[in-house]
């Protein structure tokens, strides 16, 4: 049986607007109240969303595990009159937003607190900066390549259109049009839904371990040295301007849902596995299993991976 492979490369960074970062809950004021009793304490709340906007909705809240359904006032408050003690809230605002959980925050007897609040969307703009598609076959043959972008489309070389539909060499070039490539590009668009992604698990690399990190992780992937080879020499470059970093991998289903593809004949074996990266934080984090696979006949690989400027792995 002839052995086909493709091999998708895609790099994305994100595109974010340049900010300071400002965490999702702080405490802004919190002084002694006379009209409180001694067994009192008195929390307001203060809920803005992402475009710093009053909250003014419906929303769900717990907190020690007491749960809460409530909607603010006109400011965006929630006034909460309870027992002294400490407590660890839980804030829900809708689908478009990230749910957020608090550290223990001791309220105070006879005291005033005042708490705010900021939902940050859930949704991550990302622009893809170079995604090509290597194409190697033992045989001469016809093959389509089909991309559902949960975005849209930027540029595409050779042109997209409906497809891109070719003839793959045994030497892996491309014939498409009358002309011979040596990869099919594109790049575009897409919204990842951070609230969908568990960022407490991953890996945090030091600047000096980058390349054996990826040689061993990439490998048990089942990455072959090629294509391992061109990760590290694109990726960790860039990641070395930072003593430590943040790794998150999306593999194949998780990915789907932002840029399925579809590949006529279907491949026998198919791995996708997209990166997430920042500058590491002080927060632990749990190491990620990684999923994996075995090269058998017609095989489709693909890699890719998003810089998020903002720092992924904190904590609040």
């Amino acid at each position: 049986m002839k052995t086909l492979a493709i091999y998708l490369f895609f790099s994305f960074s994100v595109c974010l607007q340049a900010k300071e970062w400002i965490p999702d809950y702080r405490v802004t004021k919190s002084g002694e109240d006379k009209t409180l009793k001694k067994t009192e304490t008195f929390l307001v709340l203060t809920f803005f969303d992402s475009n710093f906007k009053p909250v003014k909705k419906e929303m769900l809240f717990s907190y020690n595990s007491v749960n809460k359904k409530q909607k603010p006032d006109q400011k965006g408050q929630i006034a909460l009159k309870t027992l002294p003690g400490k407590y660890v809230f839980k804030f829900f605002c809708d689908k478009d937003h990230s749910e957020i959980t608090t550290d223990s925050i001791s309220l105070k007897p006879g005291f005033r607190t005042e708490m705010t609040v900021e939902f940050k969307s859930s949704l991550m703009p990302v622009i893809a900066e170079k995604p090509v598609i290597y194409v190697y076959n033992t045989a001469k043959e016809k093959v389509s390549v089909k991309l559902d972008l949960k975005g849209n489309f930027l540029f595409t070389y050779p042109e997209y259109n409906t497809g891109w539909h070719f003839t793959s060499n045994p030497d892996g070039t491309i014939e498409m049009n009358n002309k011979k490539y040596h990869y099919l590009f594109w790049d575009g668009n897409i919204n990842i839904e951070t609230r969908k992604l568990n960022l407490n698990e991953g890996f945090v690399v030091d600047k000096k371990d980058l390349t054996n990190f990826f040689e061993e992780k990439l490998a048990q992937m089942g990455l072959n040295s090629q294509e391992i080879e061109d990760y590290i020499t694109y990726w960790c470059p860039r990641m070395s301007a930072n003593e430590k970093n943040f790794v998150h991998f999306i593999f194949n289903k998780e990915y789907n849902n932002y840029a399925s593809i579809t590949i006529d004949p279907q491949p026998d074996q198919l791995f996708r596995v997209y990166m997430l990266w920042s500058k590491a934080g002080d927060a632990p984090v749990k190491e990620q299993q990684l999923e994996k696979f075995k090269r058998s006949g017609f095989t489709v690989v693909e890699w890719g991976g998003t810089e998020i400027k903002e720092q992924l792995n904190f904590n609040n």
